[in-house]
């Protein structure tokens, strides 16, 4: 028999975080809640009180009144596959593509070492793959130079028809499979300009909920660091905090999923640049996120915010990178810029690829910084506009 009454307070293992997706900015959707998996988090509203100066011979300052409420959080996470790809869609003002599901017939995809590209007999096969975009290949010959492997990944760089793309990331070989087995699958989402808000819920143990309408996901960041699993975290603004004694939820809430944290040993796949993998042992990669001028705006009459300001996705970063030749060097003092991506991939095969489109290294600092240790170059990441797609990050999600 258990005994009860022990908790002096409501422990952190009973806070449950949860969000609906908002179609009207501010009232709770009338949908299933979807629970988060967290490492710790940030959500709390704010008074904003004031007081008059008030010339007097009281010897005391005078009574202060509120002027508005606010509401921000943070929310820190361990990277799992599945897990967070809704609030990606409030962080990036976009949504996530279509599921890409291309099935070979017999002998209609072919591999050609000629050019790195992938071919097909069918009229418009890939029609709906996109340049930049990358892809998970299946069902290819044994892994080897006599075939392509049962599986890779490869970004598709040029597209001249709808039946022919030419592929960066895999040097491709010659190949015909007879049977059906090929498959091309992938789904990614880039930056955009599509308000996406949740209706965020704090459910505190059994005392009740404090809720935060509106809220409007304003900059994160990834880290990958050698000896670490990655994590990353999410920032927000809301437009207030209200608490609440039931369930905000229709129907209870949905249990957060579950799948296997990704490492940075297996999980890790390189540092790519250009579709090509760097020859160098990669120690840290960081990215960050900030829409700049992102804010919540106030009119007379309510103390809640009236609304959001978008505000405009910058991407940033770093990269440290053990020092062994100055090619990385070279680029940034040519000042070349290109696609930067990395990929993270969980236990069973599940995949995430994180592209900077159009990065630029910058500002590397190549120092000795002790006895004994290896030498690190460490550059900042610039993200910046790609003339191909027009955006400024991608993330593509590729299962299993």
């Amino acid at each position: 028999m258990g005994t009860s009454g022990y908790q002096g307070a409501v422990e952190t293992s009973n806070v449950e975080l949860s969000y609906g997706l908002e179609t009207v900015w501010g009232q709770a959707p009338t949908t299933t809640f979807q629970a988060v998996r967290f490492t710790g988090e940030g959500f709390k509203g704010k008074k904003d009180r004031r007081r008059p100066e008030e010339i007097n011979d009281f010897a005391q300052v005078s009574a202060a009144v509120t002027t508005q409420e606010s509401a921000d959080g943070s929310l820190n996470f361990a990277m799992s596959f599945g897990t967070h790809d809704d609030l990606w869609c409030s962080l990036l003002n976009s949504s996530w593509g279509a599921q890409l599901n291309i099935a070979g017939a017999s002998g209609d995809i072919s591999f050609v070492a000629s050019g790195n590209k992938i071919t097909s007999t069918t009229a418009n096969k890939f029609q709906n793959v996109q340049l930049r975009q990358w892809i998970k290949v299946k069902g290819c010959g044994p892994v080897g130079p006599a075939g392509n492997g049962p599986s890779f990944y490869v970004q598709v760089w040029s597209k001249p028809d709808n039946q022919t793309i030419l592929v960066v990331g895999k040097t491709l070989v010659d190949e015909t499979p007879a049977a059906a087995a090929v498959t091309i699958k992938g789904s990614m989402i880039r930056n955009s300009n599509l308000v996406q808000t949740l209706f965020m819920q704090k459910k505190l143990g059994s005392a009740g909920y404090l809720t935060y309408p509106g809220t409007f996901l304003t900059g994160g960041s990834i880290n990958a660091q050698q000896g670490q699993f990655t994590s990353g975290s999410f920032n927000a603004l809301s437009k207030q905090e209200v608490k609440a004694v039931g369930d905000s939820s229709t129907g209870g809430v949905m249990p957060a999923p579950t799948g296997q944290v990704i490492d940075n040993v297996a999980g890790f796949q390189g540092l790519l640049l250009d579709g090509a993998v760097v020859a160098a042992t990669v120690r840290a990669l960081n990215l960050n996120f900030q829409k700049e001028g992102a804010a919540a705006y106030y009119g007379m009459g309510a103390t809640g915010a009236e609304g959001m300001i978008r505000g405009d996705l910058s991407a940033t970063g770093t990269a440290e990178i053990y020092f062994k030749t100055f090619d990385l060097y070279d680029r940034y003092r040519n000042e070349a810029t290109g696609p930067l991506s990395f990929r993270q991939v969980d236990a069973a095969g599940q995949a995430y690829v994180l592209t900077v489109l159009n990065g630029f290294l910058n500002n590397p600092e190549v120092v000795a910084g002790g006895r004994n240790q290896p030498v690190v170059a460490k550059f900042e990441v610039e993200g910046n506009p790609d003339p191909v797609t027009g955006k400024t990050f991608q993330l593509d999600r590729l299962a299993a």
